[in-house]
């Protein structure tokens, strides 16, 4: 039986992922370009997350799909609602999955953490849902770090984002007493023994959960060792852990007035002989069974994975030690690689996935390797090139992962949705939109300017501009007479629109109709499409006097092509298996890019069957052995053309007719 694997890595960047190839670091990737074949891939417009992941999934673009912004709008209701949660979901989309069509042919699937959700085909296995970046659907507790006073005062000198980081209840500090007045049984300890208290508390609205902590000294050479215990006595202990070691549980949670049983990961990260310097790694929390559908298959990897966890450490980087991001990760990664092998061995035919790490990464450290980014500082590249390298790493061990899957009839296909480039400047675009009364503003709570969208004429979501129309939207306030007079006179703006060096900030701006030939179309799609320049950010989500720089990286806002030295916008595309080309790399100038609506009726053709019925990318044939694509030479013979050659201008045939 023939199966196809897709990796899907959220903001691979073929420029820094070549670079890296090269330099030797990714020895997996490198073996994937060897027996398989690497091509650049053009993203859909906007070049971002959901628009993207959903053309994979469906071989449709955007205007077809429906998800042409972070979310969709729809008639009669205010412009300003977009349902941006559900932006993942098969709520929105309007174009058949890959997974709905093998459906129909009998065929089995399995997704983790990927669109299409809530589930619409008992065909199909769903491993947690992709909600959106930073959040996550089914996680009972974020993941967390609880520290002594110490251990916190230790990562502000280091230069740690500790204030927002306490404020997001990443960090929780500890108090570490020596009073142990209510504990049964203390163990033997050549120390006093030390107490403190840990609370869990849920993301949504539930319970805390309070845990005991002690620190003994079993040696006499200070404290080595922690126990967390339910109720005060070690007897009845979850966990034992010396520094450096890991440990779970489960315990039971309230949500929302309903009980769920969590699993729960530490690690002893650090505990100083004295005690004075504490610190614990949480893992995510997740339900046992009920982030799967069907929640029996669930509580069934958990059996024999382990906990399941979507968040590593990504957000740790300034707090934790290079170990224990790699300790955490490579959890992560082989849960995911046995779950995947575990159930595709049950008769499924494709396996879909998406991983996020390279775009939270990118997005805060490719500026500061990028010599072309905005405020670029030489001092800060050795540490960014670290954190980036790490994470490529990793990448490279899924990948790994999955190339043990390999097999005279299985397919490894890797995918990302688009890449990733520095940013350069942020443009005073709401203060041009204020001047030409485009759009109102008022002032909020702080006092601060802020864009009164339901009084504007327009509403801007992403590179989607839509005229705020009295007979679309609840509460609109465009006639519909004045409506080619508004998108008029945003597209002149925002063509005209220039920096203090006078380059234009915007790429490009269509009126939706003409919008087509990039294939964006219907009533998803914006009044008005546009994209910014290479080097720009997003302007419209607050006001700004003047220019500024911007020393991020994004993707969404430039145009897809946009490169840079290490940065790229394109997305990328790699496979491998039965009948495919070793060592092939697409020729870009002969057949240019590969697009992401070519993923679904290409994994269609490998799996035999029809592509999904709103398919519209092409079978990626040049891919396989056997497929010549080189450019066919022909003999060139003279042609005795009558009379005097003219000149060729605009369109021969408006000189024919006198």
């Amino acid at each position: 039986m023939k199966r196809v694997f897709v990796v899907g890595i959220d903001a691979l960047n073929p420029k820094l992922l070549l670079k890296l190839v090269e330099d030797g670091e990714l020895p997996n990737f490198k073996m994937l370009m060897e027996i398989g074949g690497f091509s650049k891939a053009l993203s859909a417009l906007p070049a971002q997350t959901p628009e993207n992941w959903t053309s994979i999934a469906t071989g449709a673009w955007p205007g077809t799909h429906g998800i042409a912004t972070w979310g969709r709008r729809f008639p009669n209701v205010p412009v300003t609602e977009y349902f941006g949660d559900e932006s993942m979901s098969s709520n929105l989309c309007r174009a058949e999955y890959l997974w709905e069509a093998l459906a129909r042919r009998g065929l089995k699937s399995v997704l983790l953490n990927f669109v299409g959700y809530p589930p619409t085909t008992d065909k199909t296995v769903h491993i947690d849902w992709f909600w959106r970046p930073g959040r996550w659907y089914f996680e009972i507790c974020s993941v967390a770090c609880y520290l002594s006073r110490d251990s916190l005062k230790d990562l502000t000198n280091a230069g740690a984002p500790v204030k927002r980081m306490l404020e997001q209840a990443l960090l929780v500090p500890v108090e570490i007493t020596s009073k142990t007045e209510g504990w049964r049984s203390l163990p033997e300890s050549k120390s006093q023994p030390l107490s403190f208290r840990m609370i869990l508390r849920p993301v949504r609205q539930g319970k805390d959960v309070t845990f005991e902590g002690l620190l003994i000294d079993e040696k006499g050479e200070g404290y080595d060792t922690l126990l967390i215990c339910k109720e005060k006595d070690p007897e009845k202990a979850l966990c034992r852990l010396k520094t450096g070691h890991w440990g779970s549980f489960y315990e039971e949670f309230e949500v929302k007035g309903k009980k769920h049983i969590g699993a729960v990961r530490l690690k002893l990260v650090e505990l100083s002989p004295d005690g004075a310097r504490l610190k614990i790694y949480r893992s995510q929390v997740h339900p046992t069974s009920e982030f799967v559908h069907p929640p029996e298959v669930g509580e069934e990897l958990t059996d024999r994975f382990g906990p399941y966890i979507n968040e590593a450490v990504e957000r740790f980087i300034y707090v934790l030690d290079k170990q224990t991001i790699i300790e955490e990760f490579t959890y992560q990664i082989k849960w995911i690689a046995n779950a995947a092998r575990y159930l595709m061995e049950k008769g499924a035919s494709l396996y879909m996935m998406h991983w996020h790490l390279l775009d939270t990464i990118q997005h805060v450290f490719l500026s500061s390797i990028d010599p072309t980014a905005g405020g670029y500082d030489p001092e800060k590249a050795e540490k960014g090139w670290e954190i980036l390298k790490l994470s490529y790493r990793l990448a490279d061990m899924l990948v790994g992962e999955f190339i043990k899957l390999l097999d005279d009839s299985s397919y490894v296909i890797v995918v990302s949705d688009h890449g990733h480039v520095p940013n350069k400047k942020r443009f005073p675009l709401l203060k041009a939109l204020l001047e030409a009364e485009l759009i109102a503003a008022k002032k909020n709570e702080y006092g601060d300017l802020v864009v009164d969208w339901q009084r504007s004429k327009i509403h801007i979501s992403t590179t989607n501009i839509y005229v705020n129309l009295k007979s679309r939207y609840e509460n609109g306030i465009v006639e519909d007479s004045e409506y080619e007079k508004v998108r008029n006179q945003v597209i002149d703006l925002l063509r005209n629109l220039k920096d203090d060096e006078g380059h234009h900030v915007i790429s490009f701006a269509f009126k939706r109709e003409d919008a087509a030939m990039i294939g964006l179309w219907g009533e998803p799609v914006g009044d008005v499409v546009y994209a910014y320049s290479p080097g720009y950010t997003w302007s419209h989500n607050r006001f700004e006097e003047n220019i500024s720089v911007d020393r991020g990286a994004n993707h969404g806002p430039q145009i897809p092509t946009a490169e840079t030295l290490y940065g790229s916008n394109y997305a990328v595309f790699m496979i491998a298996g039965p009948n495919i080309k070793k060592g092939y790399v697409r020729p870009l100038e002969m057949l240019g890019p590969v697009l992401t609506v070519d993923v679904a009726p290409t994994v269609s053709y490998l799996l035999g069957v029809d592509p999904p019925r709103h398919s519209q990318g092409r079978i990626l044939y040049d891919f396989l052995e056997g497929w010549d694509v080189s450019e066919v030479k022909r003999e060139r013979r003279n042609l005795d053309f009558p009379g005097k050659p003219q000149p060729i201008i605009g369109d021969v045939t408006e000189y024919i007719i006198p």
